[in-house]
């Protein structure tokens, strides 16, 4: 039945921890309601990048490599109005390299156990990465490439651009069996605490903008084995491994990232409007609060 290790993707224990501390803080800082959104609807909405350019690093491999992720990767820029931009030189045939101190909205590594990628904004999230700091990491691709690659990377980038698990949707619950889950990614090679089995698996309660009705065929959902599953694989959330973008993909993906200049518009004008709110209401001036002010800062020096 478990024969094959399953490896769950995750993040570096140092980085969920911040994250954990930084929602202590915005729940301890911040109003449940924020313009008549519940504030994690809101959040959620923050972590969508304006449409337009986003830039990409790499530490670790050769131009080659460079070439097939950023290729796979920009598949998702066929279905929305944003882009990547890997600073390819045609001169030199080679992608932009991570530097120390690196600001690039994506900073791609390898070094790192596992493949995992902050998602969206959260890549520039003071409270959770320095510059410099890898905010995607596909472990191992600098040595040799996994059958699946291009379903890993196409997966990892939808995280980078602010969408979460498929299987974690407010529009489904997955049927896991909780005791033989917890029982097995407690031990090798995962050895995860319940809180970290709950983050990575549980229904977002809240969820965010942007999701639709339950889609298995997602590239955002995960291929978990039927043992995990108390109907096996008879449950909804069971689903063979996807390595492409599904249609309902790429229509949630115009829907984030959307071309219609007013609805742009509207966008901008919300978020600065719950920016304000936001601010407005903390009165410890801590970290979240200058990211915030960033937030703020951005979108009205680019709303349209």
């Amino acid at each position: 039945m478990k024969n094959i290790p399953l490896i769950l993707e995750s993040y570096p224990d140092i980085i969920q921890a911040k994250i954990e501390q930084r929602e202590r803080m915005q729940r301890k800082n911040i109003p449940s309601s924020i313009n008549g959104q519940i504030h994690e609807l809101v959040f959620e909405d923050l972590k969508l990048w304006r449409v337009g350019q986003l830039t990409v690093s790499f530490k670790g491999g050769d131009p080659s490599l460079h070439h097939q992720i950023a290729q796979t990767a920009s598949i998702w820029t066929q279905y929305g109005n944003i882009s990547f931009d890997f600073g390819y030189n045609e001169a030199n045939n080679s992608y932009r390299l991570w530097q120390p101190g690196d600001e690039s909205h994506i900073r791609i590594g390898f070094e790192y156990s596992g493949y995992w990628s902050l998602v969206g904004t959260d890549s520039t999230d003071v409270n959770i990465v320095s510059p410099g700091d890898i905010t995607l990491n596909l472990n191992d691709f600098d040595i040799g490439l996994p059958h699946n690659w291009q379903g890993i990377v196409l997966h990892e980038f939808g995280h980078a651009l602010g969408f979460h698990h498929e299987h974690q949707s407010p529009a489904t619950i997955c049927d896991f069996d909780w005791e033989l889950v917890y029982e097995y990614l407690a031990g090798p090679p995962n050895y995860w605490p319940k809180s970290k089995v709950d983050h990575n698996l549980r229904q977002l309660q809240s969820g965010g903008l942007t999701y639709s009705a339950h889609d298995a065929k997602s590239i955002m959902h995960y291929s978990f084995p039927a043992w995990m599953f108390i109907k096996k694989e008879n449950s909804t959330c069971y689903t063979p491994e996807n390595n492409q973008l599904s249609e309902m993909d790429q229509k949630m993906m115009e829907k984030a990232y959307p071309y219609d200049d007013n609805l742009i518009a509207v966008t901008d004008q919300r978020r600065i409007q719950n920016l304000d709110q936001i601010l407005s209401h903390m009165v410890d001036k801590n970290s979240v609060h200058t990211q915030m002010h960033r937030h703020l800062n951005y979108y009205q020096r680019k709303a349209i």
